[in-house]
Parts: C-alpha cells; structure tokens; sequence
C-alpha cells in the first residue's frame, strides 16, 4: 500500500477539489468549497429530544456538550432536526419560525453558538412539505437558503418525504439545493446533507422509488453535490435503535467506499446511544462509523445519557481513525460465518482494523498482514483502542470477541532496526 501522509492527504483533498472545478463549465462554475474535510461532528435532536425542543432545550444541550468535553472532542455541530419550523411564512414568502419556539431568534441562537464554539444546522425537505412536518422548501430554494445563511447557519439537512410525494427526481431538485447554496445571497459555505433516506421499493406503490431514485444510488450524484448523503434508510426511531438496523445500515454504507472523501462522505445515519442498544452493541455502532469514515452525530439527550454511552464517543483514539486526514473509507478484507475482518488505512503508515462479530456468541477472529496487504516489517506495533493495550506481532493478529462487538486495532509497522 502507498504511504499516506499528512502531505500527501492535504494534496488529495486540493487534487479532488481540482478535479470538481476542471469538470463540466457549469458544474466548474459552482464546485462548493470544502467544509468538512474530515466528517463533521455534532448532536442531532432527531433520536434525543424529538417530541419538542426549543431555545432553552437547545442551549442546555449545547452547555452540556461543553461540559462534558465533547464539544472539545469535536461535537461542535448542533442540528435542529424536524420540528425546528413548521411550515410558516411571512407575506413575502419567508421562513417565519415561532417566535414562542425561538423567542431570540434563529439568527440569535446561531451568533450565540459560534459565540461558545458551535455551529447550527437546521432541517427541510426538498418537496414542499417533509416526513411527518409541513416544512419543505420546493420552490423556495434560492429564497430559504439565502435566509438561513443571512441568520448564520452553517448547515442544511435535506430530507425528501415531500420530495417522493410530488415524485420529484432526487438528482435534479438535491444539484438545485446545491446551487442555491453555492449561490446564497450572504456568500455563506453550507453543509449540504442529502437524506433521500428511501429503499428501492420501500414507498406502498410498487417500485417506489426505483433504484436510481432510492437512497442506494445518491452517491452517484451526491459526490459531486453534497457533504453527505444517506446510504440507507432510517438506523431506528426515538427510543429504539435496534443492532440489527445498525448492521444493516453498515452494510449499505460499506457498497461504494470510493465515493467518500475529505468534503464529501457516505452517512450512514446518526449514532443511537441509549435508544435501546447494549452498551456493548453501541460501542460496535461507534467502531464502525469511525471505520466507514461516517459523520459522527450523536443523537441522545445530553441530560440522560449514560456514562457508558458518554466514554464510548469521548474515545478519542476511535475519533482520531475517523477524523483521518486521509479520508479513506474502511472496508471489509474478510469474513468467516459472524466474523468480519475490516481495515481503514490512515497516514503515516498506521492502520486501523475491526474485528467485529455480528453474532450473540463469543468467537475467536483473526487475520494477517499478509491478508490486510500491509507493508512487509519486522514486526509491527498493535494497540487495541478500546483497552489502550499495546503490544508487538510479528504480523498475525488475533482476539477473542464478545458477542455485537467490536475489538479495534491500531497497527504500525515497526521502523527497522538500525
């Protein structure tokens, strides 16, 4: 495998950047600039308080994300999901939030967070009303996003419930949203989240949508568009999260490992601490997401989590594997009935490989340097980032794992004895 170093992973991000500008004219025109180079990180309210927030809920979690360090972690993007508006608009035709919801204002809550480290994302849909909530911005695109960037805003989840019910094509009204915010009146650089969220079929029409309109095809345009794109459907619901979603999801996150990278990402759906999983099952979904190089959002409230959901995303060597600045995503080297072997190369000659089980019963799993394509060495060092224990192997690589979970490893080769 080719050495990745920090160098060669910044050039990779300017080459990719240069390759979206020496495309087509139009396209050229309006390459977005790189907002995430490494996947964005945050709390999303969708899992943690859907049944009602508002300024005061907002700003206890993102006090308590302060508090207890994961906003030093990383967590600093604070996402209104549905429920955020309503659907409500003033006589010219603009976003007019509650003003009983947001008594400040948005553009007030989004000056406060950057003021304490944060940035704000809010939700619409890409039809002219979204899942389960009249908000939806179809014919408003140009108008609502020019809004939201004035107010501050820093990103912009795009959901496609309206978008399906109107039978809109996905690839034209998501490059539009894209357009618009390239374009956005206050010259503002927006995270764009494409959540055509929908399995081919999964609508109650027969073949609605088809493949080419599901969520199983939004890489194919999202790269070039977008900072994400969902690769699935929904990982679960408020309160029920359930592993089965999570390797499900996983799974179809893991089929087109090539169209992620620094400014653009596979999602996989948001991370579900305390929504029903074992605390082991978590750890695995936290594992996993880091290997697929996904957006780490947590969707959990703050005032309840529990220690264990807390020490799982406060790890910061599993931050580190998905924050690589190479940008790579994971990928699945092999398997043996529940056993699966996984690695994700990082810079500087480092690697990180997943053994996870996807069974209930405990087995043995094991791999080789030889089998990861790793570089020939000695000796090479592993360090296992759940437990911070190091050791040396001569280059085979073997634990015993517990039942829905993750062993995670780091490994270098050894320098050569002088």
């Amino acid at each position: 495998m080719r050495r990745i170093t920090l160098a060669s992973a910044l050039a990779l991000s300017l080459a990719l950047c240069g390759g979206l500008l020496s495309g087509a004219a139009a396209r050229a025109q309006t390459a977005p600039a790189i907002v995430a180079p490494t996947p964005y990180m945050g709390w999303d309210t969708y899992f943690a308080i859907a049944n009602g927030f508002n300024e005061s809920s907002i700003l206890q979690q993102a006090a308590l994300l302060r508090s207890s360090g994961l906003e030093a972690d990383g967590y600093r993007l604070i996402w209104l999901d549905a429920g955020w508006w309503q659907g409500q608009r003033d006589a010219q035709g603009n976003i007019a939030p509650s003003a009983t919801q947001w008594p400040h204002g948005i553009a007030w809550l989004a000056s406060t967070l950057h003021a304490n480290g944060f940035k704000l994302g809010v939700y619409t849909d890409g039809g002219p009303t979204g899942c389960g909530s009249p908000a939806g911005s179809f014919g408003h695109y140009q108008q609502d996003i020019n809004t939201l960037a004035a107010w501050g805003v820093d990103a912009l989840k795009v959901d496609w419930c309206g978008g399906s019910a109107k039978s809109l094509d996905p690839a034209t009204q998501y490059t539009q949203i894209h357009e618009a915010i390239v374009n956005n009146s206050s010259h503002r650089p927006m995270i764009l989240n494409v959540c055509n969220f929908l399995q081919p079929g999964q609508k109650s029409a027969p073949a609605t949508p088809p493949f080419t309109q599901s969520a199983f095809d939004s890489y194919s345009f999202g790269e070039t568009i977008a900072t994400s794109w969902r690769t699935d459907t929904d990982v679960g619901a408020p309160g029920n999260v359930p592993f089965s979603a999570v390797l499900r999801n996983m799974d179809a996150d893991a089929t087109s490992p090539l169209a992620a990278g620094p400014g653009h990402w596979n999602d996989p759906d948001y991370l579900g601490p305390d929504q029903g999983m074992t605390a082991a099952q978590f750890q695995t979904q936290f594992s996993m997401w880091a290997m697929l190089a996904a957006p780490l959002m947590i969707s959990d409230n703050m005032v309840s989590m529990s220690k264990a959901s807390l020490a799982t995303v406060s790890n910061k060597a599993v931050i580190a594997v998905d924050q690589d600045p190479a940008g790579i995503q994971g990928t699945l080297v092999s398997w043996s009935g529940n056993g699966e072997v996984w690695e994700k190369p990082l810079i500087e000659d480092n690697y990180a490989v997943a053994l996870l089980n996807r069974g209930s019963a405990a087995m043995n799993i094991s791999t080789s340097a030889a089998a990861l394509g790793l570089p020939a060495a000695h000796s090479y060092t592993v360090t296992n980032l759940w437990t911070n224990r190091r050791s040396s192997s001569t280059g085979s690589f073997s634990s015993q794992v517990q039942g829905d979970s993750t062993v995670m490893l780091r490994v270098s080769p050894a320098p050569s004895a002088s």
